[in-house]
């Protein structure tokens, strides 16, 4: 499995030795849970940033390498990684923050709060789930292959955390078990999501949809650009 790019040999690093490795410590030793939280969370933030740099730009030469890596994303992720495709790749990036984007931030109201911002994943994944639905549709009656893919994902995330489920049963009890999990891969996970969707909206909210080069609003920190491999950069990236 090589990568395209010589960077992304850390992104490798990341994604295949701190990923399951901070998540599985739990199972080896529950009492990791609560110290070990600030770094699972800024893994499952990773995660969300792998997967949608995956479906911008894949990141191994090989197709194959490329169907697993997604599928092993998914799972950390928390949800199909394919659905970037259809919501950001497809809607977001064609619209950017104006009407017609299923992420916009102003759908009801302009106002910038915290509450807004910390409910935004709510309406968003709402308005979001109208184009995913319509793009697996189409991929079920036009694209077999690409059906087959989207199938696997979900059955791959559904299968995969309920063997971690069981996994930790098995290792530590009921209540103990579903704990290490729920710690090492549930929230993780479910902050990947909620994070995706916060950041995008941080990154948009009261910048200007029309202008060339202000669309976007970038987060420069040379550090925290290195910690969430340049994911601060928001305009270049459109």
């Amino acid at each position: 499995m090589l990568p395209r790019v010589a960077a992304d040999y850390r992104t490798m690093l990341w994604a295949f030795v701190l990923f399951p490795g901070v998540a599985l410590a739990h199972y080896f030793e529950p009492r990791l849970i609560g110290w070990m939280l600030p770094l699972s969370l800024y893994l499952g933030f990773c995660a969300g940033v792998f997967s949608h740099n995956q479906n911008h730009c894949p990141t191994f030469r090989s197709k194959r390498a490329n169907v697993f890596y997604a599928a092993w994303l998914s799972v950390f992720y928390g949800y199909p990684t394919f659905a970037w495709i259809p919501t950001h790749n497809l809607n977001h990036h064609k619209f950017i923050n104006k009407a017609g984007d299923a992420t916009i931030t102003w759908r009801y109201s302009k106002k910038n709060n915290w509450t807004i911002a910390w409910t935004y994943f709510f309406v968003s994944s709402y308005w979001q789930s109208g184009p995913l639905k319509e793009f697996i549709r189409k991929a079920k009656t036009s694209n077999k292959s690409l059906y087959r893919q989207i199938v696997t994902q979900y059955t791959i995330v559904a299968g995969t955390h309920a063997a971690l489920i069981a996994l930790g049963i098995w290792m530590r009890g009921p209540l103990m078990g579903l704990a290490v999990w729920f710690f090492g891969f549930g929230v993780p996970a479910l902050f990947a999501l909620w994070s995706m969707m916060f950041i995008n909206y941080i990154q948009h909210v009261h910048t200007d949809p029309w202008s060339k080069h202000n669309h976007s609003r970038n987060f420069v920190s040379k550090l925290g650009n290195w910690l969430v491999f340049n994911n601060g950069y928001h305009a270049v990236h459109h």
